[in-house]
């Protein structure tokens, strides 16, 4: 289905062909290739390295003299890379809203401090990014600006009334569903005004109640990293990715332990198999990933070693 690679696995541009030929095998079997996505946001989130553009933090282009020109050059660049470097999907922009000031958690991830500026400017970068062939997946949703945990440590409490979340988080939200983007990805915080019991990357209330049918967005949802703490820390994986999966997600990420992906993998099949996940949930999902490859990647091709050094090292 894809792929999610990051700094980890990195070293040089020239092996990005590489690993973009391990497409190929859907591509020929399917005629359809795989998601390979990464983070790749400004600033501090910056999975390539040199020679790729060092796109500046989010705060700063959103805080310069000319955001919109800004976000505009670097959405513009970070799409010609991407797809050199055979990435179709970048999981970005954050959406959220920095309501901490600029010692805030999110403070240098976040376009802007009111849902406004962060509406407008991270619309701008998804058309843009969208314009030049890459996928955005706009996060945090329904937006972490506020919180003071962070998640990849321990599970963050957003204790916001849905009144205060529609007027700030959910506002650049909904410009990004009206776009549409491409997909969204769900944060990993309890929203206990929302949903008591689950973090909003579990909770159907959330996805399929605020997401899907009060927003009205029907594409691509997908998890934050679930070996992150707030979810690490509070559950078995089999039961994370099988409570996203009934909540509304189609994508279930889990970025670094492939003992847990071949848990979580037969865990879902057997469900399947017994009933516990009516077939519908996962033609539902099959549906909306078709759509989007069928809308962005039937036409995609492995970038060329040649096109990659002539862009990255020319003579």
């Amino acid at each position: 289905m894809g792929s999610f690679f990051s700094n980890e696995i990195i070293r040089t541009p020239i092996n990005w062909p590489i690993f973009a030929d391990n497409s190929r095998p859907a591509l020929e079997l399917h005629s359809l290739p795989l998601f390979i996505s990464i983070d790749q946001e400004g600033g501090r989130v910056l999975r390539l390295g040199f020679p790729f553009t060092q796109v500046p933090a989010p705060a700063e282009m959103g805080g310069g003299e000319d955001p919109e020109g800004t976000v505009r050059h670097y959405a513009q660049v970070t799409s010609r890379e991407l797809k050199l470097a055979g990435i179709n999907m970048n999981l970005s922009p954050v959406l959220d809203v920095n309501l901490r000031g600029p010692e805030g958690l999110m403070a240098s991830r976040c376009l802007g401090t009111d849902p406004e500026t962060v509406s407008r400017l991270g619309g701008l970068y998804i058309q843009e990014l969208q314009k030049g062939g890459i996928m955005a997946a706009a996060k945090h949703f329904p937006g972490i600006g506020d919180i003071a945990l962070d998640p990849h440590h321990d599970l963050p409490l957003q204790e916001k009334d849905p009144e205060g979340l529609e007027a700030t988080e959910l506002v650049p939200f909904r410009k990004a569903v009206s776009l549409p983007v491409s997909a969204v990805m769900m944060t990993h915080t309890l929203y206990p005004a929302l949903d008591p019991k689950w973090p909003a990357s579990l909770s159907q209330t959330i996805i399929t109640g605020l997401l899907r049918e009060n927003l009205g967005y029907q594409g691509l949802v997908i998890t934050d990293d679930l070996e992150m703490g707030a979810i690490g820390k509070h559950y078995e994986i089999e039961e994370a990715v099988i409570t996203a999966f009934q909540g509304g997600a189609d994508i279930l990420l889990i970025c670094h332990d492939p003992e847990k992906i071949e848990r979580a993998y037969f865990f879902l099949l057997k469900a399947l198999k017994r009933g516990t996940i009516p077939s519908r949930l996962l033609e539902n999902s099959l549906q909306r990933i078709l759509a989007l490859k069928n809308k962005n990647l039937r036409a995609c091709h492995p970038p060329s070693e040649e096109a990659v050094r002539d862009y990255f090292l020319p003579k």
